[in-house]
């Protein structure tokens, strides 16, 4: 039974076109997979379903009847649930009382947090066993605080759950008890609309999967009349014929017949990262794999100077450096790429020009006059060279699309004098045609101009298409190097959950 359509939806912002011809159908007891580049419209769709934008055309049946909600409440008072891409918590109060936030019930004259706490307790049991219900938010881990999210979404008992990119900061574990979790959704009948760029997520979870190109719906493939195709639904979102691989996998040389470009020896006094010790050659690309929260993000971190507890001793081109503050480090070559964009990355309600610019300002012999036309034109080469679709160098960098946002995170250092790339999950919640291009122009970068690149990736798959070699990290060390043929998916993973 189909429980909500939505037909030809309009939406734009300002000159900007987000939706043109949207077109979602979901049905009772069925997991729908929204999918598309991002800026294709994904999210748009989503929050004109749950009412956090209005649509300036086109109209929306729910359980057979038009509606037009004009904020959150009146979706959420008909049964529509919305996790936000960005999550919706109080820091401050502790797992439950997010989890029931405006819901809560009353006991006579007090509210009723006994039944509060059970209902928390009931569906965190199955989405993360463990998870202590009276911890501040604030105190958990990203992949917690999204499952908090998610569980607060579920304690409305929806009958239409939107999940946007829900599983982007989750480890492998906690995707596999989400998926369990809303297979028994919709078995009792909930209709589930789920957002990812990971195709596997999809492949593995999805009845039926709507695919957005440029605003507007493009394919509806229904997996139980079609074969699930990757190659297929890639295509409808790029809009091209992609290859088997994003990238032709190329081992090049050995490490150790080729020139060192650095060498760093870190030294801790905290847990998350041990003793570590590794060489980076010129034009190499190293990745750093293993599960989750093993001390990869540290290990990038230290070597950007910023990570307090460590003393960091590198050699780059022969010079010997101690990194004590990120300044050393960015006068030396070696540029951090933050995996949080909009925290760490960016300054979100100012515009394209201004973040790009922005790191120049604390280089030792800037300027005191901004030579303005000389740094515009410097933007202007970066937007053509990555293809960052964007109005203007003057937009807000909040209003672009997460892909092109995080080609400006990396575009910020192109004018600089690299010579080290630190990249911390730069491919997080980008879609598979941004990403695709993203990993190419790093690896040109690499085998052009014999930039040294670090990788970490919480996605195997992309270390496997893009390292020359892994290192793979366990409780804040390095338990294995991975080199050749024997850089695999599998074998990443599998090497990370077996050490010990």
């Amino acid at each position: 039974m189909v429980i909500l359509e939505a037909r030809g939806i309009r939406k734009h912002f300002g000159g900007v076109v987000a939706l043109s011809d949207g077109n979602l159908r979901c049905r009772q007891g069925r997991i729908t997979g929204l999918l598309g580049a991002n800026g294709s419209g994904k999210s748009t769709m989503s929050k004109i379903i749950a009412g956090v934008y209005r649509p300036d055309g086109g109209e929306i049946w729910y359980k057979g009847r038009p509606v037009h909600y004009r904020n959150p409440s009146e979706a959420k008072r008909d049964g529509i649930a919305l996790v936000f891409q960005n999550l919706s918590l109080v820091p401050d109060l502790t797992v439950w009382q997010n989890v029931v936030l405006g819901m809560e019930k009353s006991r006579g004259i007090f509210l009723d947090n006994q039944e509060a706490k059970q209902i928390a307790r009931d569906i965190l049991s199955k989405l993360l066993p463990g998870l202590d219900i009276t911890r501040k938010v604030y105190e958990l881990s990203p992949g917690e605080m999204q499952i908090v999210e998610i569980a607060k979404a579920i304690a409305e008992r929806p009958q239409l759950l939107i999940l946007d990119e829900p599983t982007a900061a989750l480890e492998h574990a906690q995707v596999k008890s989400l998926f369990a979790y809303m297979r028994a959704l919709a078995q009792s009948g909930v209709a589930i609309v789920f957002t990812s760029h990971r195709l596997w997520e999809v492949m593995e979870i999805c009845n039926d999967v709507t695919i957005f190109r440029n605003g507007a719906t493009v394919a509806y493939i229904d997996f139980d009349q079609e074969e699930k195709d990757p190659e297929t639904i890639i295509s409808h979102i790029t809009g091209e014929t992609v290859r088997s691989s994003p990238a032709e996998r190329t081992f090049g040389e050995k490490p150790e017949s080729r020139e060192v470009l650095l060498r760093a020896h870190i030294r801790s006094k905290v847990k998350s990262l041990r003793d570590v010790s590794l060489e980076l050659a010129r034009g190499e690309i190293l990745g750093i794999g293993g599960l989750a929260g093993q001390g990869q993000n540290e290990l990038l971190y230290a070597l950007a100077g910023s990570f307090p507890g460590v003393q960091c001793e590198v050699e780059i081109e022969g010079r010997k450096i101690v990194l004590r503050r990120p300044q050393d480090a960015i006068q030396n070559g070696i540029l951090l790429v933050p995996g949080d964009r909009q925290k760490e990355g960016l300054f979100l309600e100012h515009s394209v020009y201004s973040n790009m610019v922005f790191p120049k300002f604390g280089l030792s012999r800037h300027p005191v006059i901004i030579p303005e036309k000389k740094y515009r034109g410097e933007c202007e080469d970066i937007v053509r060279l990555l293809s960052i679709k964007v109005s203007s160098l003057d937009a807000p960098v909040s209003t672009l699309s997460g892909g092109n946002q995080q080609k400006v995170v990396v575009g910020k250092w192109l004018s600089f004098d690299v010579k080290v790339f630190l990249l911390a999950d730069p491919a997080k919640g980008v879609d598979i045609g941004a990403k695709r291009d993203l990993y190419e122009y790093i690896r040109r970068l690499a085998r052009e101009r014999g930039i040294g690149v670090i990788l970490y990736a919480s996605d195997h798959e992309e270390l496997a298409q893009y390292a020359d070699r892994v290192l793979v990290m366990y409780e804040g060390g390095i338990v294995a190097a991975l080199t050749g043929e024997d850089i695999s998916e599998e074998t990443i993973t599998a090497t990370s959950v077996r050490a010990r």
